[in-house]
Protein backbone atom coordinates (compact mmCIF):
# COMPACT_ATOMS: atom_id res chain seq x y z
CA UNK A 1 0.00 0.00 0.00
CA UNK A 2 3.22 2.34 -0.09
CA UNK A 3 1.50 3.58 -3.29
CA UNK A 4 -1.38 5.12 -1.53
CA UNK A 5 0.67 6.35 1.42
CA UNK A 6 0.28 10.13 1.19
CA UNK A 7 -3.31 9.79 0.00
CA UNK A 8 -3.57 8.41 3.35
CA UNK A 9 -2.24 10.08 5.22
CA UNK A 10 -4.40 13.26 3.82
CA UNK A 11 -7.51 11.34 4.27
CA UNK A 12 -6.47 10.77 8.00
CA UNK A 13 -5.81 14.63 8.41
CA UNK A 14 -8.96 15.73 6.71
CA UNK A 15 -10.93 13.21 9.27
CA UNK A 16 -9.03 14.39 11.72
CA UNK A 17 -10.21 18.27 11.14
CA UNK A 18 -13.32 16.87 10.38
CA UNK A 19 -14.06 15.78 14.35
CA UNK A 20 -12.49 18.57 15.91
CA UNK A 21 -14.99 21.09 14.72
CA UNK A 22 -17.70 18.87 16.21
CA UNK A 23 -15.82 18.74 19.44
CA UNK A 24 -14.06 22.07 19.69
CA UNK A 25 -16.32 25.90 20.25
CA UNK A 26 -15.13 27.86 17.47
CA UNK A 27 -14.22 31.52 18.13
CA UNK A 28 -12.51 34.80 16.57
CA UNK A 29 -9.61 37.11 17.36
CA UNK A 30 -11.17 40.67 17.31
CA UNK A 31 -8.96 44.08 18.04
CA UNK A 32 -6.23 41.67 20.45
CA UNK A 33 -9.00 39.48 22.56
CA UNK A 34 -10.59 36.31 21.79
CA UNK A 35 -14.30 35.69 21.18
CA UNK A 36 -16.00 32.65 21.73
CA UNK A 37 -18.97 31.78 19.79
CA UNK A 38 -19.53 29.03 22.48
CA UNK A 39 -20.65 26.10 19.84
CA UNK A 40 -19.14 24.55 17.11
CA UNK A 41 -18.76 25.30 13.44
CA UNK A 42 -18.72 21.74 12.24
CA UNK A 43 -18.63 20.48 8.89
CA UNK A 44 -21.15 18.21 7.47
CA UNK A 45 -20.90 15.03 5.86
CA UNK A 46 -21.30 16.62 2.51
CA UNK A 47 -18.02 18.88 3.08
CA UNK A 48 -15.76 16.22 2.92
CA UNK A 49 -16.38 15.07 -0.55
CA UNK A 50 -17.14 19.05 -1.47
CA UNK A 51 -13.58 20.66 -0.22
CA UNK A 52 -11.58 18.38 -1.95
CA UNK A 53 -13.49 19.94 -5.19
CA UNK A 54 -12.84 23.28 -3.49
CA UNK A 55 -9.15 22.84 -3.01
CA UNK A 56 -8.81 22.04 -6.95
CA UNK A 57 -10.23 25.48 -7.85
CA UNK A 58 -8.67 27.10 -5.04
CA UNK A 59 -4.97 26.27 -5.24
CA UNK A 60 -5.18 25.27 -8.90
CA UNK A 61 -2.12 27.47 -9.28
CA UNK A 62 0.34 24.91 -7.61
CA UNK A 63 -0.88 22.47 -10.02
CA UNK A 64 0.15 24.44 -13.30
CA UNK A 65 3.34 25.30 -11.29
CA UNK A 66 4.19 22.18 -11.10
CA UNK A 67 3.20 21.51 -14.69
CA UNK A 68 4.88 24.20 -16.13
CA UNK A 69 7.92 23.23 -14.12
CA UNK A 70 7.68 19.75 -15.47
CA UNK A 71 7.05 20.89 -18.94
CA UNK A 72 10.39 23.46 -19.06
CA UNK A 73 12.39 20.34 -18.20
CA UNK A 74 10.95 18.28 -20.67
CA UNK A 75 12.11 21.09 -23.19
CA UNK A 76 15.87 21.14 -21.73
CA UNK A 77 15.80 17.19 -22.49
CA UNK A 78 14.74 17.93 -25.96
CA UNK A 79 17.77 20.39 -26.35
CA UNK A 80 19.93 17.43 -25.85
CA UNK A 81 22.40 19.81 -24.06
CA UNK A 82 20.74 19.55 -20.77
CA UNK A 83 22.11 15.68 -19.85
CA UNK A 84 25.96 17.30 -21.56
CA UNK A 85 25.08 19.96 -18.42
CA UNK A 86 24.45 17.35 -16.12
CA UNK A 87 27.39 14.54 -16.93
CA UNK A 88 29.80 17.41 -16.73
CA UNK A 89 29.02 17.78 -13.24
CA UNK A 90 28.69 13.88 -12.22
CA UNK A 91 31.69 13.84 -13.50
CA UNK A 92 33.09 16.52 -11.83
CA UNK A 93 32.52 15.00 -8.40
CA UNK A 94 32.14 11.36 -9.03
CA UNK A 95 34.85 10.97 -6.68
CA UNK A 96 33.66 14.09 -4.23
CA UNK A 97 30.31 12.83 -3.71
CA UNK A 98 29.85 14.06 -0.25
CA UNK A 99 31.28 17.41 -1.82
CA UNK A 100 28.23 17.82 -3.65
CA UNK A 101 25.71 16.42 -1.59
CA UNK A 102 27.58 19.31 1.07
CA UNK A 103 26.87 21.83 -1.87
CA UNK A 104 23.42 20.81 -2.56
CA UNK A 105 22.22 21.61 0.95
CA UNK A 106 24.22 24.65 1.51
CA UNK A 107 22.87 26.08 -1.34
CA UNK A 108 19.27 25.52 -0.93
CA UNK A 109 18.90 26.33 2.87
CA UNK A 110 20.70 29.56 1.58
CA UNK A 111 18.41 30.24 -0.93
CA UNK A 112 15.63 29.75 1.00
CA UNK A 113 16.94 31.81 3.85
CA UNK A 114 17.67 34.79 2.11
CA UNK A 115 15.54 34.57 -1.21
CA UNK A 116 12.20 33.30 0.69
CA UNK A 117 11.12 32.13 -2.76
CA UNK A 118 10.49 28.41 -2.38
CA UNK A 119 8.33 28.74 -6.27
CA UNK A 120 11.50 30.15 -7.72
CA UNK A 121 13.74 27.50 -5.48
CA UNK A 122 11.74 24.83 -6.79
CA UNK A 123 13.00 25.09 -10.04
CA UNK A 124 16.44 24.43 -8.93
CA UNK A 125 15.04 20.96 -7.45
CA UNK A 126 14.82 18.89 -10.72
CA UNK A 127 18.14 19.77 -11.95
CA UNK A 128 19.65 18.89 -8.24
CA UNK A 129 18.24 15.37 -7.99
CA UNK A 130 18.89 13.91 -11.22
CA UNK A 131 22.88 15.02 -10.41
CA UNK A 132 22.19 13.13 -6.76
CA UNK A 133 20.81 10.37 -8.03
CA UNK A 134 23.15 9.74 -10.89
CA UNK A 135 25.95 10.23 -8.08
CA UNK A 136 23.84 6.78 -6.51
CA UNK A 137 22.75 8.41 -3.57
CA UNK A 138 19.72 7.19 -2.44
CA UNK A 139 16.28 8.87 -3.20
CA UNK A 140 15.90 9.87 0.45
CA UNK A 141 19.12 11.72 0.50
CA UNK A 142 18.48 13.61 -2.63
CA UNK A 143 14.58 14.88 -1.59
CA UNK A 144 16.50 15.67 2.22
CA UNK A 145 19.72 17.81 0.04
CA UNK A 146 17.39 19.87 -1.88
CA UNK A 147 13.49 20.42 -0.70
CA UNK A 148 14.13 18.75 3.15
CA UNK A 149 17.32 21.93 3.25
CA UNK A 150 14.91 24.09 1.24
CA UNK A 151 12.62 23.83 4.60
CA UNK A 152 15.50 24.09 6.93
CA UNK A 153 16.36 27.28 4.97
CA UNK A 154 12.96 28.55 6.16
CA UNK A 155 12.86 27.71 9.55
CA UNK A 156 16.68 29.87 9.79
CA UNK A 157 14.71 32.78 7.59
CA UNK A 158 17.35 35.68 7.79
CA UNK A 159 16.09 38.11 4.87
CA UNK A 160 13.90 35.91 3.25
CA UNK A 161 10.46 37.37 1.87
CA UNK A 162 8.36 34.17 1.87
CA UNK A 163 9.30 34.10 6.12
CA UNK A 164 10.57 36.76 8.05
CA UNK A 165 9.95 39.53 5.07
CA UNK A 166 5.84 38.54 5.76
CA UNK A 167 7.17 38.80 8.94
CA UNK A 168 7.83 42.15 8.17
CA UNK A 169 5.30 43.58 6.52
CA UNK A 170 2.42 42.02 9.28
CA UNK A 171 4.17 42.79 12.39
CA UNK A 172 5.71 46.24 11.65
CA UNK A 173 2.33 47.50 11.04
CA UNK A 174 1.96 46.91 14.42
CA UNK A 175 5.53 48.03 15.81
CA UNK A 176 7.15 50.68 13.47
CA UNK A 177 10.45 49.62 14.92
CA UNK A 178 10.07 45.78 13.87
CA UNK A 179 12.18 45.16 10.41
CA UNK A 180 14.25 42.92 8.48
CA UNK A 181 17.08 42.97 10.76
CA UNK A 182 15.37 42.18 14.06
CA UNK A 183 16.75 39.67 16.39
CA UNK A 184 19.41 39.47 13.12
CA UNK A 185 22.37 38.64 15.24
CA UNK A 186 20.50 35.88 16.98
CA UNK A 187 18.95 34.64 13.64
CA UNK A 188 21.85 33.93 12.21
CA UNK A 189 24.00 31.83 14.53
CA UNK A 190 20.71 29.79 15.00
CA UNK A 191 20.34 29.34 11.06
CA UNK A 192 23.94 28.30 10.86
CA UNK A 193 23.44 25.84 13.53
CA UNK A 194 20.30 24.27 12.19
CA UNK A 195 22.01 23.96 9.10
CA UNK A 196 25.35 22.36 10.25
CA UNK A 197 22.99 20.09 11.58
CA UNK A 198 22.10 19.05 8.73
CA UNK A 199 24.56 18.76 7.07
CA UNK A 200 25.86 16.57 9.62
CA UNK A 201 22.90 14.69 9.22
CA UNK A 202 22.13 13.97 5.74
CA UNK A 203 25.99 13.52 5.06
CA UNK A 204 25.48 10.44 7.35
CA UNK A 205 25.45 6.73 5.70
CA UNK A 206 26.01 8.12 2.40
CA UNK A 207 28.77 5.87 1.47
CA UNK A 208 26.65 2.96 0.34
CA UNK A 209 25.22 3.73 -3.39
CA UNK A 210 22.42 3.21 -4.93
CA UNK A 211 21.34 3.28 -8.51
CA UNK A 212 17.68 4.47 -8.67
CA UNK A 213 15.33 5.65 -11.82
CA UNK A 214 15.42 9.59 -12.36
CA UNK A 215 12.82 11.51 -12.87
CA UNK A 216 12.45 14.50 -15.88
CA UNK A 217 15.89 13.22 -17.18
CA UNK A 218 16.80 11.97 -20.64
CA UNK A 219 19.97 10.91 -21.45
CA UNK A 220 20.60 13.01 -25.05
CA UNK A 221 24.20 12.80 -27.10
CA UNK A 222 25.11 16.32 -27.98
CA UNK A 223 28.35 18.34 -29.29
CA UNK A 224 26.04 21.75 -28.73
CA UNK A 225 27.36 24.11 -26.40
CA UNK A 226 26.11 24.47 -23.42
CA UNK A 227 27.43 28.25 -22.61
CA UNK A 228 23.76 29.69 -24.18
CA UNK A 229 21.48 26.87 -22.00
CA UNK A 230 23.42 27.63 -18.89
CA UNK A 231 23.13 32.02 -19.50
CA UNK A 232 19.45 31.87 -20.48
CA UNK A 233 18.94 29.41 -17.24
CA UNK A 234 20.34 31.98 -15.25
CA UNK A 235 18.69 35.03 -17.01
CA UNK A 236 15.54 33.39 -16.35
CA UNK A 237 16.63 32.71 -12.23
CA UNK A 238 17.67 36.26 -12.03
CA UNK A 239 14.54 37.65 -13.70
CA UNK A 240 11.86 35.72 -11.34
CA UNK A 241 13.89 36.47 -8.43
CA UNK A 242 13.39 40.29 -9.24
CA UNK A 243 10.03 39.53 -9.61
CA UNK A 244 9.56 38.05 -6.63
CA UNK A 245 10.93 39.21 -4.34
CA UNK A 246 9.47 42.41 -3.15
CA UNK A 247 12.03 44.78 -2.17
CA UNK A 248 9.53 47.98 -1.73
CA UNK A 249 7.44 45.71 1.10
CA UNK A 250 10.78 44.45 2.71
CA UNK A 251 13.27 47.49 2.67
CA UNK A 252 11.13 50.40 1.62
CA UNK A 253 12.90 50.70 -1.78
CA UNK A 254 10.52 51.22 -4.67
CA UNK A 255 13.05 51.60 -7.77
CA UNK A 256 11.63 49.04 -9.52
CA UNK A 257 8.05 50.11 -9.50
CA UNK A 258 9.03 53.30 -9.91
CA UNK A 259 10.84 52.48 -12.90
CA UNK A 260 7.52 50.69 -14.04
CA UNK A 261 5.50 53.07 -13.53
CA UNK A 262 7.96 55.64 -15.54
CA UNK A 263 7.71 53.71 -18.59
CA UNK A 264 4.19 52.54 -18.88
CA UNK A 265 3.55 56.05 -18.74
CA UNK A 266 5.62 56.91 -21.27
CA UNK A 267 4.39 58.00 -24.81
CA UNK A 268 5.65 58.11 -28.37
CA UNK A 269 3.90 60.94 -30.36
CA UNK A 270 1.04 60.23 -27.68
CA UNK A 271 1.04 56.34 -28.21
CA UNK A 272 1.30 54.68 -24.72
CA UNK A 273 3.95 52.36 -26.88
CA UNK A 274 5.40 50.64 -23.76
CA UNK A 275 1.84 50.34 -21.47
CA UNK A 276 0.46 48.30 -24.81
CA UNK A 277 3.35 46.18 -25.26
CA UNK A 278 3.65 45.05 -21.08
CA UNK A 279 -0.02 44.60 -21.30
CA UNK A 280 -1.06 43.52 -18.01
CA UNK A 281 2.69 42.32 -16.92
CA UNK A 282 3.18 44.08 -12.96
CA UNK A 283 6.27 45.47 -12.12
CA UNK A 284 9.08 43.64 -10.52
CA UNK A 285 8.73 42.56 -7.02
CA UNK A 286 4.79 42.51 -7.68
CA UNK A 287 4.92 39.24 -9.84
CA UNK A 288 2.86 35.70 -8.34
CA UNK A 289 2.94 32.37 -9.03
CA UNK A 290 1.16 32.69 -12.37
CA UNK A 291 3.90 35.02 -13.44
CA UNK A 292 6.57 32.37 -13.02
CA UNK A 293 4.35 30.21 -15.23
CA UNK A 294 4.00 32.39 -17.71
CA UNK A 295 8.12 32.88 -17.58
CA UNK A 296 8.97 29.27 -17.50
CA UNK A 297 6.74 29.03 -20.83
CA UNK A 298 8.61 31.86 -22.21
CA UNK A 299 11.96 30.32 -21.53
CA UNK A 300 10.93 27.11 -22.54
CA UNK A 301 10.76 28.23 -25.96
CA UNK A 302 13.63 30.79 -26.15
CA UNK A 303 15.92 27.30 -25.26
CA UNK A 304 13.75 25.60 -27.85
CA UNK A 305 14.82 28.31 -30.78
CA UNK A 306 18.41 28.29 -29.53
CA UNK A 307 18.82 24.75 -29.77
CA UNK A 308 16.85 24.47 -33.13
CA UNK A 309 14.08 22.11 -31.24
CA UNK A 310 11.73 21.46 -33.83
CA UNK A 311 7.68 21.49 -33.17
CA UNK A 312 7.24 18.68 -32.27
CA UNK A 313 9.62 17.79 -30.61
CA UNK A 314 9.16 21.14 -28.29
CA UNK A 315 5.67 19.93 -27.79
CA UNK A 316 6.18 16.37 -27.39
CA UNK A 317 8.94 17.20 -24.72
CA UNK A 318 6.51 19.78 -22.78
CA UNK A 319 3.96 17.53 -22.79
CA UNK A 320 5.77 14.80 -21.57
CA UNK A 321 7.80 16.67 -18.78
CA UNK A 322 3.88 18.06 -17.85
CA UNK A 323 2.89 13.92 -17.36
CA UNK A 324 6.25 13.45 -14.64
CA UNK A 325 5.07 16.25 -12.76
CA UNK A 326 1.16 15.64 -13.07
CA UNK A 327 1.07 13.49 -9.65
CA UNK A 328 3.62 15.73 -7.26
CA UNK A 329 1.26 18.82 -8.77
CA UNK A 330 -1.77 17.05 -7.21
CA UNK A 331 -0.13 15.83 -3.97
CA UNK A 332 0.59 19.46 -3.98
CA UNK A 333 -2.31 20.84 -4.35
CA UNK A 334 -4.18 18.31 -1.91
CA UNK A 335 -1.71 19.10 0.76
CA UNK A 336 -4.03 22.16 0.82
CA UNK A 337 -7.16 20.31 1.91
CA UNK A 338 -6.91 21.18 5.73
CA UNK A 339 -6.42 24.58 5.17
CA UNK A 340 -8.76 24.77 2.46
CA UNK A 341 -11.49 23.85 5.16
CA UNK A 342 -10.55 26.11 7.83
CA UNK A 343 -11.04 28.95 4.98
CA UNK A 344 -14.11 27.87 4.60
CA UNK A 345 -15.30 27.69 8.19
CA UNK A 346 -15.05 31.63 7.54
CA UNK A 347 -12.82 32.78 10.57
CA UNK A 348 -14.22 31.64 13.29
CA UNK A 349 -12.93 28.13 13.72
CA UNK A 350 -11.64 26.09 16.68
CA UNK A 351 -8.09 26.84 15.93
CA UNK A 352 -8.49 30.05 17.27
CA UNK A 353 -9.98 28.37 19.98
CA UNK A 354 -7.04 26.01 20.34
CA UNK A 355 -4.33 29.22 20.28
CA UNK A 356 -6.08 31.14 22.48
CA UNK A 357 -6.20 27.68 25.26
CA UNK A 358 -2.60 28.00 24.83
CA UNK A 359 -1.26 31.25 24.24
CA UNK A 360 -3.85 32.67 26.82
CA UNK A 361 -4.53 36.30 27.42
CA UNK A 362 -0.78 36.81 28.57
CA UNK A 363 2.70 36.33 26.16
CA UNK A 364 3.70 32.74 27.56
CA UNK A 365 7.02 31.58 25.25
CA UNK A 366 6.06 27.67 25.88
CA UNK A 367 1.78 28.61 25.01
CA UNK A 368 2.82 30.86 21.95
CA UNK A 369 5.61 27.83 21.10
CA UNK A 370 2.73 25.04 20.99
CA UNK A 371 -0.46 27.61 19.71
CA UNK A 372 1.95 28.32 16.32
CA UNK A 373 3.21 24.75 16.19
CA UNK A 374 -0.49 23.17 16.54
CA UNK A 375 -1.80 26.31 13.85
CA UNK A 376 0.71 25.30 11.34
CA UNK A 377 -0.92 22.21 11.33
CA UNK A 378 -4.10 23.87 9.67
CA UNK A 379 -2.32 27.04 8.29
CA UNK A 380 -0.09 25.83 5.87
CA UNK A 381 0.23 28.82 4.29
CA UNK A 382 2.30 31.27 6.16
CA UNK A 383 1.93 34.96 5.67
CA UNK A 384 -2.17 33.83 6.29
CA UNK A 385 -1.21 32.50 10.00
CA UNK A 386 0.38 34.79 10.81
CA UNK A 387 -2.34 37.44 9.67
CA UNK A 388 -4.18 35.38 12.07
CA UNK A 389 -2.02 34.54 15.36
CA UNK A 390 -0.40 38.25 15.24
CA UNK A 391 -3.94 39.61 16.29
CA UNK A 392 -3.86 38.17 19.99
CA UNK A 393 -0.17 39.93 20.58
CA UNK A 394 -0.96 43.54 19.07
CA UNK A 395 -0.70 44.83 22.29
CA UNK A 396 2.83 43.65 22.90
CA UNK A 397 5.84 45.80 23.20
CA UNK A 398 8.70 45.54 20.47
CA UNK A 399 10.89 43.30 22.51
CA UNK A 400 7.95 40.60 22.80
CA UNK A 401 6.84 41.40 19.08
CA UNK A 402 10.25 40.42 17.93
CA UNK A 403 10.52 37.12 20.44
CA UNK A 404 7.22 36.20 18.92
CA UNK A 405 8.02 36.60 15.20
CA UNK A 406 11.19 34.09 16.16
CA UNK A 407 8.43 31.74 17.52
CA UNK A 408 6.16 31.60 14.33
CA UNK A 409 9.03 31.43 11.66
CA UNK A 410 10.82 28.27 13.69
CA UNK A 411 7.86 26.27 14.96
CA UNK A 412 6.04 26.88 11.18
CA UNK A 413 9.51 25.92 9.50
CA UNK A 414 9.58 22.61 11.53
CA UNK A 415 5.75 21.60 10.97
CA UNK A 416 6.34 22.20 7.35
CA UNK A 417 9.60 20.08 7.37
CA UNK A 418 7.70 17.16 8.69
CA UNK A 419 3.82 17.57 8.48
CA UNK A 420 1.44 16.16 5.83
CA UNK A 421 0.02 19.28 5.11
CA UNK A 422 3.61 20.42 4.00
CA UNK A 423 2.87 21.47 0.28
CA UNK A 424 6.77 21.26 -1.00
CA UNK A 425 6.92 18.31 1.13
CA UNK A 426 4.22 16.18 0.14
CA UNK A 427 5.25 16.57 -3.49
CA UNK A 428 8.74 15.83 -3.23
CA UNK A 429 7.61 12.61 -1.71
CA UNK A 430 5.70 12.25 -4.43
CA UNK A 431 8.34 13.13 -6.80
CA UNK A 432 10.51 10.47 -5.53
CA UNK A 433 8.22 7.94 -4.49
CA UNK A 434 8.96 7.97 -0.65
CA UNK A 435 6.61 6.97 1.78
CA UNK A 436 5.71 9.33 4.61
CA UNK A 437 6.53 6.52 6.97
CA UNK A 438 10.12 6.90 5.73
CA UNK A 439 10.50 10.28 5.92
CA UNK A 440 9.04 11.18 9.15
CA UNK A 441 11.53 8.21 10.54
CA UNK A 442 14.37 9.61 8.60
CA UNK A 443 14.22 13.18 10.16
CA UNK A 444 12.25 13.14 13.48
CA UNK A 445 15.29 13.58 15.39
CA UNK A 446 16.40 16.41 13.55
CA UNK A 447 12.68 18.24 14.13
CA UNK A 448 13.38 17.40 18.24
CA UNK A 449 16.99 18.64 18.01
CA UNK A 450 16.19 21.71 16.64
CA UNK A 451 12.93 22.23 18.62
CA UNK A 452 15.36 21.60 21.96
CA UNK A 453 17.71 24.48 20.49
CA UNK A 454 14.92 27.02 19.97
CA UNK A 455 14.05 26.46 23.61
CA UNK A 456 17.34 26.93 24.80
CA UNK A 457 17.58 30.33 22.84
CA UNK A 458 13.92 31.20 24.49
CA UNK A 459 15.04 30.55 27.67
CA UNK A 460 18.16 32.57 27.46
CA UNK A 461 16.35 35.79 25.64
CA UNK A 462 13.76 35.42 28.12
CA UNK A 463 14.97 34.37 31.33
CA UNK A 464 19.11 34.45 31.74
CA UNK A 465 19.47 37.46 29.85
CA UNK A 466 17.16 39.60 31.67
CA UNK A 467 18.08 38.13 35.22
CA UNK A 468 22.03 39.02 34.17
CA UNK A 469 21.07 42.60 33.20
CA UNK A 470 18.87 43.09 36.11
CA UNK A 471 22.16 41.80 38.60
CA UNK A 472 24.35 44.33 36.65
Amino acid sequence: MKKYDLLKVLGISLLITFFLSWVIPAGTFSSGSFVSSEATNPLGLYDLFKIPVYVINRFVQYVLLFLAIGGFYGVLNKSGVYSKIVEDVVGKYKTKRKTFLIISIVLFSLLSSVLGLSNVILILVPFFVTVLLKLEFSKINSLAATIGAMLVGQIGSLIGLGTWGYLTIIFSQLDSNFSMFSMILVRLVFFAIITFLYVLLVSKNTDKKEKNSIPLYSDYKTKKSTLPMIVVFSIMFILLVLGLYNLSYTFDITFLEDFHSSLIETEIGGYALFSNLIGSGSALGLWGVYDVITILIIFSIIIAWLYNVKMKDFIEGFISGMKEMLKPAIYATLACVVFEVILNLGGTDFVNTIVNKLAGENFTMLGTTFATLVSSLFYNDFYTLIATMANPFSTFDANVMQIIAFTFQVMFGLVMLIAPTSIFLLAGLSYLEISYKEWVKYIYKYVLIVFGIFIWIAIMINVIIPFISNLI
